[in-house]
C-alpha cells in the first residue's frame, strides 16, 4: 500500500466528525494508508496538552481510532506540547509520559509529535529531542516528528524568531531514524516541490522526508478567502519516489478536499495533472455540479471573496441551493462567509 494520507492539521474549524470520519471509507476505495487527528482548533493536543483529558474525549479518540481501522487505515493523533521552553522540567516529562501512555493504551497505530508554528529559543533542538526520547519510552508505534524550521521559507523566521543555529542537523542527528521527519517543501505552502529538492533534503535530514503537503490549504486570514480547487501541479511520481510519505492537510472544506485528494493520487500515478483534476471532479461530483466547478473554479480560486461582486456570489448561491452534493454545500457556505479564519495562522 502506498504511504499516502491525510493530516488533519490545520487552523480554523476542524472538520465535522461525520465528514471527517468519510475519509476511512473514501481512502480505502481511492487509495491511501493513514490518517493523522491533528487540528490545531483542538486544546487537548496543543496549548492545553498538560490537562486531564476526560472521558468523553478519551471515547471520541478511541471512536476514531476504530472507525479508521475497520477501513484499514491507519490511525493517528498529532500531538503538539506547545510551550515547553528551552528546558524540559520534572512536571513536564510527567505529563509527557501520561498523555502517551493514554495514547499507546488506546492503540492509535502513528503518532505525531508536532513543534511546528510554536516559538523558538537558542535550546529548541535539545528540549525536542529529550521529549522525543521520553515519549518513546511510552510509545512503541510510528512516529512522525515534525520539527519547528520544516522548510528553509523565510516566513518561519519572520513569524517565530531566528532559527538556532545547526538546529535541522542536530534534529537530523539526535532524532533516530526510525522516526519520520515532515518536510513542507521549498516554502511553507510549496508550488513546486520536485525530485533535486527533495534529494537535498534527504541529504540535509539523513533519511527521505515525510512531506506535510500544504499545497491546498487555506487555514489562514488571507488563505481562507480562496477555495484551493487546482490540479497537484508542480509534483510528479518521479519526486514522490524520492519521499518516506505523502501526508495532506487539506482545505477547510472536508468534501471539496477529497476532489484534490483523488486529482494528487492520479498524479502521483503518473497522471498529467489538469487532466487528473477534471477526471477527479468528474469521478466524485454530479454531472451539474463537475460543470459549476470546471466553469467557475478560477473565480474562487484567483478573485477570492473579497474581489467576488455581491451579485455574482447571489447568483453562484442560488444555483448551488438546487444541488444535492455536499461539496455544493461547502461552496455556498464559504461564499456566505462561514469558513473566514483569524490571526491564529501566523505563517499566512
Amino acid at each position: 500500500m502506498r504511504n499516502i494520507g491525510v493530516v488533519e492539521g490545520f487552523f480554523g474549524p476542524a472538520w465535522p466528525m461525520d465528514k471527517r470520519l468519510s475519509y476511512a471509507d473514501f481512502m480505502a476505495r481511492y487509495g491511501g494508508s493513514f490518517y493523522i487527528y491533528a487540528p490545531k482548533q483542538d486544546p487537548h493536543l496543543r496549548k492545553a496538552w498538560r490537562e486531564n483529558w476526560d472521558e468523553n474525549y478519551l471515547q471520541k479518540l478511541q471512536g476514531m481510532k476504530n472507525h479508521f481501522q475497520k477501513f484499514g487505515i491507519q490511525f493517528g493523533v498529532g500531538f503538539s506540547p506547545f510551550g515547553l521552553g528551552t528546558t524540559l522540567t520534572e512536571e513536564d516529562k510527567k505529563h509527557l509520559e501520561n498523555k502517551l501512555s493514554i495514547l499507546n493504551r488506546l492503540g492509535i497505530d502513528l503518532l505525531g509529535l508536532f513543534f511546528d508554528d510554536m516559538p523558538t529559543n537558542d535550546h529548541l533542538a535539545e528540549t525536542q529531542i529529550e521529549a522525543l526520547s521520553i515519549i518513546q519510552k511510552s510509545f512503541r508505534q510510528r512516529i512522525v516528528f515534525c520539527p519547528s524550521y520544516y522548510t528553509p521559507d523565510p516566513i518561519l523566521e519572520k513569524v517565530f524568531g531566528k532559527m538556532p543555529e545547526h538546529y535541522l542537523e542536530k534534529i537530523a542527528d539526535g532524532v533516530p531514524l526510525s522516526v519520520s521527519i515532515a518536510w513542507t517543501g521549498p516554502k511553507v505552502i510549496s508550488p513546486v516541490i520536485d525530485r533535486d529538492h527533495l534529494i537535498g533534503v534527504t541529504s540535509l535530514l539523513k533519511r527521505r522526508p515525510f512531506i506535510w503537503e500544504n499545497l491546498f490549504a487555506n487555514d489562514g486570514p488571507k488563505n481562507c478567502k480562496f477555495l484551493k480547487l487546482k490540479p497537484f501541479a508542480g509534483r510528479s511520481a518521479e519526486a514522490f519516489a524520492e519521499t518516506e510519505a505523502f501526508g495532506f492537510n487539506m482545505m477547510n472544506q472536508p468534501e471539496l478536499s477529497k476532489i484534490t485528494y483523488l486529482a494528487s493520487m492520479y498524479v502521483l500515478e503518473g497522471e498529467e495533472a489538469e487532466r487528473a483534476f477534471e477526471k477527479a471532479v468528474r469521478e466524485i461530483c454530479s454531472q451539474e455540479f463537475s460543470e459549476f466547478i470546471l466553469k467557475h473554479r478560477m473565480d474562487f480560486l484567483e478573485k477570492g471573496l473579497d474581489v467576488l461582486t455581491e451579485e455574482l456570489k447571489q447568483e453562484h448561491i442560488q444555483k448551488l441551493s438546487t444541488l444535492k452534493d455536499p461539496g455544493a454545500l461547502e461552496i455556498k457556505e464559504w461564499l456566505q462567509g462561514k469558513y473566514i479564519v483569524g490571526s491564529e495562522c501566523l505563517t499566512d
